[in-house]
């Protein structure tokens, strides 16, 4: 093993194992290794004495002597011998070092890996079972042990034995009970044992107790520090080792013991009394380390950031390929792009994430990132933070999985830990199967696949299926875009150009004032045609016969008609040109602040429409939500369906401050919210409609109309109808609006009565499709976890499209008010599912119209109401 990192070393042991040699320095912590086989970064070399991994800038290597050898007395214990001469130890510590030479050339034990010679050292590995444990890993301790193994084999290390122990919980001071240690302390000595590895992260505390107690020739190491050691010895560019650095300082922290007792404390003479500690002079040493290196790899974030956004500028969507360590990212990917990335049959082969192009009809960029793992170190997920923040900013995710590899169930549910880690919830997902060929029976997994329906097998050492692969990744990626219909000037040559490029075009007319073009492009660049893009108005889907039956409107009635809706909610005193001549900027300066949030945070876009909706269904649309607690007011955002959900806020701040500037005491904040709420659709590629203007602003609010008419995640059916119908809307509507969960998320407290007990009986809710639930209980526990989240639509979480109600006829609605538009036994919501699942032209169409219905219950005009200058305060 090369200087294994997570050793605790005493300097006797180490000055047997590496002959070190000491120069008097102030500095007594500057010690490096001689040892011609081990190689460090130029710019960095760690040290590994007493449990302690020091790293220094340093260029050069130099020898030193052990501080044993010029300060301890003769008498002294030296290597655990009490009455021999340090002369004596150096002479008994040299023969034996030469025995071990004549041993390793014996037993030719010296192993070349990864460029350079190491020493494959003799290892024991301990796990520990804990009995009756239902919240832990899903690997048994086998399974978990023989990953241990690999693990030691990646390093450099020959298992050469194991065991485990069943306990209610860990030893406090030894991890594992007394007999057990005994136990392998006896295998130590038969087996000839040089590091013992436990499956587990030990305290510091334990670390110190076993080492004790095995003896000051064995080094004790837990799953963390090897993990740390294997990515430090496969670390091979700048930013890979600074993050591997900061990991291990990070470990080592906590664990420092002292090195030499001579340097206990210092002192400033005679009168001046006792110094400091010379642990605490280490540990302040180690933590200015640690905050160099963070900034170094703050600015290497900020240099991944910058390339980041020079790719958003052309928006060519980027797939990053994540999976468990050796599932055949790297093979995949040189396959795919003819990339030169390392690819071998090792765990942790990959430490840089490698972005290439390809080309498969359409062009994307694949990135391949380091694999996980199970009880992957947190703080190695820390300090990668700037190399899985390109997982966290791409447009796909494909989790690549080998298929043959006995554990693969495990393994995914691993993978799936992690991304919940990065906050990857919003961004689709595809599964792939890899090593297909390795498999038994590859048939059978295929036919697997083919039942799930959104699983593809490859092999991607022999190139099998790839063209499926390419093929599911173009799917995702058309199904991520958005249908658009833009009319380009002629003068604006250059985007019609990029819509080729990096859009699936469909149609393209010549008229007289540019080209109309008919496409799909990517989200971002939707969001740059905004303002040539066609309105609803003059979009004319073709329905068919049995749409018609249900949708009883027409195009005049929803966008010309003078009342702008329907039942005790209509009102001829709206009008989309209110503020024309008032405030003509209003539009411009909305949808700018918007541009810029959203493309900040996607799921802003959702926020600002359910913000919408919470406020017209408790007053009327008169921007009451708004409002803060004080002492005529108590505040709507403290109900059960608002607080700590309704996100946005300082949107609509931002907004009302910019509109203040330039047109003060002019726009509503109820008519804000009206206008945010349609642009944040727009800008997620879904309709654009006149939006009904001239509501002033209510000066009052209510708590408790905010906790009972605003629909709860688990309504049934009939509840929900009832409620829409009390603000004058109608069964159309409820389908069509419920299509706004088409983007957002949810939090695990929304739907975790769906997965655990749904109808009072401890059971699941059984129209949730089987495979949808078992993902989501990884999200959303039984217990604890109430926040996480979970989006509406996983398969486009921020495009608004139909994909929300085809998700629904899969069973995989994840709110019960979702599942209950088709479970409900009302007729005319289950055909209006079917039909907007079908024609997404219907949908847009139906939605824009219910919008208008919604945005017009009880508006507030004339004096009844306000225009507030702040929208949280009353004037």
């Amino acid at each position: 093993m090369s200087i294994c990192f997570c050793s605790i070393l005493k300097p006797s042991f180490l000055n047997r194992k590496f002959g070190w040699t000491q120069h008097h320095e102030t500095d007594p912590l500057k010690l490096s290794f001689n040892r011609k086989s081990f190689s460090l970064s130029s710019s960095f070399k760690a040290i590994h004495a007493e449990g302690v991994g020091v790293v220094y800038p340093d260029d050069t290597v130099s020898e030193r002597t052990s501080p044993l050898e010029d300060s301890e007395p003769h008498g002294a214990a030296v290597n655990g011998v009490v009455g021999t001469s340090a002369e004596e130890s150096r002479t008994e510590i040299k023969s034996k070092k030469f025995e071990n030479v004549e041993e390793i050339d014996k037993d030719n034990r010296f192993k070349l890996r990864n460029g350079r010679e190491v020493l494959e050292e003799k290892a024991y590995i301990v796990g520990l079972e804990r009995k009756g444990d239902t919240h832990g890993s899903s690997f048994s301790i086998e399974d978990s042990l023989g990953e241990l193994t690999q693990l030691a084999d990646t390093a450099g290390l020959l298992v050469v034995g194991s065991t485990y122990q069943k306990l209610a919980s860990p030893n406090p001071r030894t991890y594992i009970g007394s007999g057990k240690v005994g136990e392998i302390k006896s295998a130590i000595h038969a087996l000839d044992v040089e590091t013992v590895i436990f499956d587990d992260e030990l305290s510091p505390g334990q670390l110190r107790n076993l080492e004790k107690i095995f003896g000051g020739d064995v080094r004790v190491c837990d799953r963390t520090a090897l993990i740390l050691d294997i990515f430090n010895q496969r670390a091979a560019t700048r930013e890979a080792s600074l993050q591997v650095s900061l990991a291990q300082m990070e470990y080592q922290l906590p664990r420092l013991t002292r090195m030499w007792t001579h340097l206990e404390r210092q002192s400033g003479g005679q009168v001046k009394g006792m110094g400091e500690k010379q642990i605490e002079v280490d540990k302040r040493i180690l933590r200015d380390q640690i905050g160099a290196l963070k900034k170094e790899i703050e600015s290497v974030r900020k240099h991944r950031e910058q390339y980041r956004n020079r790719r958003s500028a052309v928006p060519v969507p980027v797939v990053s390929l994540v999976g468990y360590t050796n599932a055949g990212k790297s093979t995949l990917l040189n396959r795919l792009t003819g990339a030169d990335v390392l690819a071998e049959d090792k765990l942790f082969a990959t430490l840089d994430p490698t972005t290439r192009r390809m080309k498969s009809g359409k062009e994307f960029l694949l990135t391949d990132t380091v694999g996980f793992i199970q009880k992957l170190p947190t703080t190695l997920v820390a300090a990668f933070r700037a190399t899985l923040e390109e997982i966290a900013e791409s447009s796909l995710i494909v989790h690549v999985v080998d298929i043959s590899h006995p554990l693969a169930e495990q393994q995914i549910e691993a993978v799936d830990k992690v991304l919940a880690q990065l906050d990857t919830s919003s961004i689709p997902k595809l599964m792939v199967w890899n090593k297909v060929d390795n498999t038994r029976d590859p048939e059978k997994i295929k036919n697997e696949a083919k039942e799930k329906g959104d699983v593809v097998c490859i092999s991607a050492l022999t190139g099998e299926g790839l063209d499926d692969f390419c093929d599911a990744v173009q799917d995702e990626l058309r199904d991520m875009m958005v249908w658009v219909e833009a009319l380009i000037p002629f003068d604006k040559g250059e985007l019609l150009s990029t819509i080729h490029q990096v859009g699936m075009v469909e149609k393209i007319e010549y008229v007289e004032n540019g080209a109309l073009v008919r496409a799909h492009v990517p989200l971002r660049f939707a969001r740059l045609l905004t303002p040539m893009r066609q309105t609803m108005a003059s979009y004319k889907p073709i329905f068919s016969l049995v749409a018609l039956a249900f949708l009883s409107c027409s195009l005049s009635e929803a966008f010309h008609g003078s009342g702008f809706g329907h039942g005790p909610g209509s009102y001829s005193g709206l009008t989309p040109e209110y503020y024309m001549f008032s405030c003509p900027q209003a539009n411009e300066i909305i949808m700018s602040v918007l541009e810029d949030a959203i493309a900040k945070d996607s799921r802003m876009a959702a926020s600002l429409l359910r913000l919408h909706f919470h406020d017209c269904f408790v007053q009327g649309c008169d921007a009451s939500v708004l409002l803060d607690d004080s002492t005529t007011i108590v505040s709507e955002k403290n109900a059960g369906p608002n607080k700590n959900s309704i996100r946005g806020l300082e949107v609509i701040d931002e907004i009302k401050a910019k509109l203040e500037e330039v047109c003060p005491h002019t726009v509503s904040c109820a008519d804000i919210l009206a206008l945010t709420a349609r642009d944040s659709i727009v800008l997620s590629g879904g309709p654009h409609w006149e939006v009904p203007l001239g509501r002033k602003d209510s000066r009052t609010a209510s708590l408790s109309k905010s906790n009972s008419d605003i629909p709860a995640p688990n309504s049934t059916i009939q509840t929900i109808i009832n409620q829409f119908i009390r603000q004058g809307l109608d069964i159309e509507d409820v389908v069509a609006l419920s299509g706004g969960h088409t983007i957002g998320v949810a939090r695990c407290v929304a739907f975790r009565q769906r997965l655990y007990n749904q109808n009072g009986n401890n059971e699941r809710d059984e129209t949730l499709e089987i495979n949808y639930y078992n993902d989501l209980k990884t999200v959303c526990p039984k217990v604890g976890g109430d926040n996480n989240i979970s989006p509406l639509d996983f398969s486009s979480p921020v495009k608004f499209d139909n994909n929300y109600f085809k998700l629904i006829l899969l069973g995989k609605g994840l709110l019960n008010s979702d599942e209950v538009l088709l479970t409900g036994n009302v007729r005319k919501t289950m055909e209006l599912v079917r039909i907007y699942a079908e024609n997404e032209a219907i949908f847009f169409f139906q939605f824009a119209k219910s919008m208008v219905k919604m945005g017009n219950i009880n508006p507030l005009l004339g004096s009844n109401g306000e225009v507030r200058k702040n929208c949280r305060r009353l004037n």
